[in-house]
């Protein structure tokens, strides 16, 4: 993949370059995230995974992407004209590289380190928001992640704190990760959803779940 530098030379060229090889080293989830921007490859592509966003509905909107890893969500989210957009992750050196490619470019997003686990992230992630409601949240491959103690309690404090929508993706088990297994879940909270579809070679189910008001 050819990094579209857009004019800005060798020395452009030469930040991404050591910013690919530090990717493939990061301890959780290298090389996860594809940013066509920039020439980064990753496991998960930035076309098909979003086939059933529609990120117009983020213009002028706040915008927080809960496990957001290396921001790829957010690069979109900002690009189709956010008025705010926030990526809360777990992992600190994942966070420090997001914060990397978003000066690569020149995009204004903000990065926060937060571990989903810690008994305190419900205050630290209304403390970054300040005075900003959420009106569309991300909660894209997260809601099974092996190492998330409480995912009921993190999904709940995200209905609760989001005002329009939140576009959910689940995980790739064929086993467990099927419409009827999330049917059930969303049943459990005050939400309504519609299943869009699957996306990462159909073995992914994605919905937008609006909280009930």
């Amino acid at each position: 993949m050819q990094t579209q530098n857009n004019g800005r030379g060798a020395d452009y060229e030469k930040k991404v370059k050591r910013l690919r090889r530090r990717i493939r080293r990061l301890s959780w989830f290298p090389s996860y995230q594809t940013f066509t921007e920039i020439g980064i490859r990753g496991k998960r592509d930035d076309l098909s995974r979003y086939r059933y966003v529609d990120f117009s509905v983020c213009r002028g909107k706040v915008i927080v992407d809960f496990g957001c890893n290396l921001g790829q969500t957010c690069v979109k989210a900002h690009a189709a004209g956010a008025k705010r957009v926030i990526g809360v992750d777990g992992q600190k050196d994942t966070i420090g590289m997001a914060r990397e490619i978003t000066a690569l470019l020149e995009a204004d997003i903000e990065y926060h380190a937060v571990d989903f686990n810690g008994a305190d992230y419900q205050k630290r992630v209304i403390e970054i928001l300040g005075n900003d409601k959420i009106d569309i949240a991300f909660f894209l491959s997260v809601y099974r992640t092996k190492e998330l103690k409480d995912r009921e309690g993190l999904f709940r404090f995200i209905i609760g704190m989001t005002g329009e929508r939140i576009f959910f993706e689940g995980h790739a088990d064929p086993g467990i990760d099927t419409d009827a297994y999330y049917t059930e879940v969303f049943r459990r909270f005050p939400v309504e959803f519609s299943f869009q579809g699957y996306t990462q070679e159909q073995s992914r189910p994605f919905y937008i779940v609006t909280p009930k008001r």
